[in-house]
């Protein structure tokens, strides 16, 4: 039989406003926050001193909040502790964490992040944004699609197979319209199109229409995206405290 090869753990790290990196998760315990002396340190002062830890506890890993002032979030839900999963979305102010398990040779994993590129900046805009804001995005993480991050652009972006779709579904059956995700002044909404695969948001079944926070955690079709607000204008200082 040939020989089965594993990886160690990864944390694919996506920090506002920088480059995306994999992080190979080798030590029993890593640190995340603003000071230097953090495993991962993030340099956002919405980011407290010593904001979270991912703890391994023989092959099980762990992500535990150390009382930061604005909190640790796993798949759009607030954390103390929170054993992880492979795909599991961790988010710190504005940067997404993405945990990956070990994974054995010829197992699909997740793509590298340091490959990614960002395609929202070379694709023109379909409908002008309504402030200053750069459009929110829907960022794959599980499933078949035609690419792994989404501008939000027109006013009803949909899921689905269907030529013009904004979220393009390639799997074999994969529905013509799944969801679609409105637009309504400065606020976005999900709601599932009729006779298609269920729709869920952070794990809770949606029948008609739902608000999206930035965060939240979109399951259909086979395919998991999270939607997330990306604004240079978004105030990280005033509300935002920070803990030493």
């Amino acid at each position: 039989m040939p020989e089965t090869l594993t990886h160690p753990a990864k944390l694919l790290v996506k920090l506002h406003g920088k480059n995306s990196r994999p992080i190979e998760l080798t030590h029993e315990t890593m640190t995340i926050g603003r000071k230097t002396d953090n495993t991962l340190p993030i340099e956002d002062p919405a980011v407290s001193g010593h904001h979270a830890r991912i703890v391994k506890v023989q092959a099980v890993f762990f992500i535990e909040g150390l009382k930061s002032t604005n909190g640790t979030s796993v798949n759009g839900q607030p954390i103390t502790r929170h054993q992880l999963h492979d795909a599991d979305m961790i988010t710190i102010g504005r940067h997404r964490l993405i945990f990956q398990e070990n994974v054995t040779a010829g197992t699909t994993a997740l793509p590298h992040l340091s490959n990614w590129i960002e395609p929202w900046c070379l694709e023109k805009r379909t409908a002008p944004l309504t402030n200053s804001q750069s459009p929110p995005r829907s960022w794959l993480f599980a499933g078949k699609t035609d690419k792994l991050e989404y501008p939000l652009t027109k006013q009803v972006n949909t899921i689905g197979s269907q030529e013009g779709a904004i979220i393009r579904l390639t799997g074999w059956f994969a529905p013509k319209s799944a969801a679609t995700i409105a637009q309504r002044g400065q606020s976005y909404s999900i709601s599932p199109s009729q006779g298609a695969k269920p729709l869920f948001v952070n794990d809770t079944e949606i029948v008609g229409q739902q608000d999206l926070k930035d965060g939240d955690l979109i399951e259909v079709a086979g395919v998991k995206l999270s939607f997330y607000l990306l604004s240079e204008t978004k105030n990280t200082s005033g509300n935002a405290h920070t803990t030493t």
